[in-house]
């Protein structure tokens, strides 16, 4: 995967790790809120409808048939009681310790009204909910009590303060002429009114009747069920704000951390970069390693930053690269300077003859004979003629260089051209038919330097041996001589230009670039040139493609 690629999913991965924290913190603090809801909250069983509970409201097991555990408990926080009737009227189940209903008959049962009944249709059965509240029966024992007694009894009197219930009495004008058991705020008539089968809204239950002489007698306790919806709705509002904003807190700490952890994977590196880049621009080419960055044993980067790797590598390989071009840099000025050099010296020493003869035919104090100017004029154009050529050389190496020259190549049979260079020093020979497509004057330079070149280094009576033959795709050429053999510090140098550095008092003449341009010219043709030298001679190996 291309680095850029590898840089934009790293970063879309960020951005949706730091979007699922959102999302999540939400959802976190919503079900908080429902579950702290669905807890302090009750569940009105009066809300529910046939649908929601026609396929769970009945267990059936074989024979047993029972009223499902959730509509028991639903029931029984509801303060009544669940009776599951069938198609005939026949009780099958019902909840709570007494089956109130199981004494009535059929009639009876269909004449039932109590404030807070509902019932439901399910398939094959029908369920009714009967409120049983716990004010009811203190309720009509305080009125029976009361009635015939005019007061309550003490045993009556202990259970209303195990219950924290009281019997309050109010007269015609509604003012509150007697309380028994707890005493609670004064009851306001229309509140007597008032039917609401939401059990859990209520933090009292209360029964009233009227008595004969005009006056009203109340029985209240507390609700065991009160469970109203705006006091848990503020505390569950209270949570979510807390909830929230303290997932917000963990949220930024987390956007800290992943923005630290960003910085690491992405600011270290480009610190590094820079730091390389830096140490390029300063000529340090050495390998760095950050502890931070690379692993102490391998070197190599450290997972989390193996997205920088292709950088890494290209920095290497740039500053291997650079330190490359430093080193033959160095070695071309190296050669440069040795170069000229050998060149300075060259044109100065046969220019330095033809100034000095020049000086001597033109003073006076001496009158010369002709043989003498003859020999004069002679030294001169030789050091002259050896001028023209080097330069002439000069200029055809960077004609080659400049690849200003042009290549007219045609089809030689070796086994017949190559015997021109045949003589009593140099044997020919040429294994089967090779036909070589080449510029014949330049391939004629070619061999003219390398064979003249092996007989002016070889000894007197050893032989120049020159063979030519198909080698698979290639056509071989090899001038071998018996010569010393050249040292391994020319050998290295030896197509370099100008490399002799000649001197013109040497016995072997040239201009010293005639193996440069030799080079030159089997590049120029796609072949290649290497050499073997030792004690026992010399080999020169050409091999140009067959075409």
């Amino acid at each position: 995967m291309k680095p850029a690629r590898r840089l934009t999913l790293r970063f879309v991965s960020y951005f949706i790790i730091f979007y699922l924290l959102i999302i999540t913190g939400f959802i976190i603090s919503l079900v908080f809120f429902a579950i702290f809801i669905n807890r302090h909250v009750g569940d009105d069983i009066h809300i529910m409808s046939s649908s929601e509970i026609k396929d769970d409201a009945v267990v059936e097991k074989g024979e047993s048939i029972k009223i499902a555990d959730y509509l028991v408990k639903r029931a029984g926080e509801n303060l009544g009681q669940l009776y599951l009737f069938n198609q005939s009227m026949d009780i099958v189940d019902y909840t709570g310790d007494t089956c109130e209903l199981c004494s009535m008959t059929d009639n009876e049962k269909m004449a039932l009204k109590r404030p807070g009944m509902h019932t439901w249709e399910i398939p094959k059965y029908h369920l009714l909910f009967l409120p049983a509240l716990p004010v009811q029966p203190l309720f009509e024992e305080v009125v029976r009590d009361w009635k015939d007694k005019g007061e309550v009894s003490s045993e009556l009197l202990q259970r209303l303060q195990d219950k924290k219930a009281s019997v309050e009495i109010y007269n015609e004008q509604w003012d509150r002429v007697e309380v028994i058991g707890e005493r609670y705020k004064k009851l306001h008539k229309p509140q007597l009114l008032e039917e609401n089968y939401d059990i859990f809204e209520y933090k009292e239950l209360s029964q009233n009747a009227s008595l004969e002489d005009g006056s009203t007698l109340v029985v209240r306790m507390p609700n065991p069920s009160y469970k109203p919806f705006d006091e848990p709705f503020n505390k569950a509002m209270v949570l979510f704000v807390s909830v929230f904003f303290g997932g917000h807190i963990i949220l930024l700490i987390g956007i800290i951390f992943l923005s630290v952890s960003i910085s690491r994977q992405f600011v270290r590196p480009l610190v590094y970069v820079i730091s390389r880049i830096e140490l390029l621009a300063q000529f340090d080419y050495r390998k760095v390693r950050d502890k931070s960055i690379h692993h102490r044993k391998t070197g190599k980067l450290k997972r989390k930053f193996k997205l920088f790797q292709p950088v890494d590598e290209s920095i290497n390989n740039l500053s291997k690269r650079l330190s490359s071009n430093e080193r033959q840099i160095k070695h071309a000025e190296q050669l440069r300077e040795e170069w000229i050099t050998g060149l300075s010296h060259d044109l100065k020493t046969p220019l330095s003859s033809i100034y000095g003869y020049s000086t001597m035919l033109a003073s006076e104090d001496y009158e010369w004979t002709k043989e003498e100017m003859r020999v004069f004029a002679t030294t001169m154009q030789e050091k002259a003629t050896y001028m023209d050529a080097l330069i002439q050389d000069l200029t055809y190496t960077y004609q080659l260089k400049n690849k200003a020259i042009q290549l007219e190549k045609v089809l030689l049979p070796l086994n017949v051209w190559l015997l021109q260079f045949a003589d009593e020093q140099v044997s020919v020979k040429v294994y089967g038919d090779v036909m070589l497509k080449a510029d014949e004057l330049l391939l004629k330079r070619i061999l003219d330097n390398l064979i003249t070149n092996a007989k002016k280094y070889t000894p007197e009576g050893t032989t120049v041996n020159v063979e030519a033959q198909n080698i698979g795709q290639e056509i071989m050429l090899t001038i071998a001589d018996q010569g010393p053999g050249i040292p391994q510090e020319e050998l290295d140098n030896l197509f370099e230009r100008y490399y002799r550095g000649t001197n013109t008092t040497d016995d072997a003449t040239g201009t010293g670039l005639g193996l440069a341009i030799t080079k030159q010219l089997i590049d120029l043709h796609d072949g290649t040139i290497s050499v073997q030298s030792g004690a026992e001679g010399t080999v020169f190996v050409i091999k140009f493609k067959c075409k």
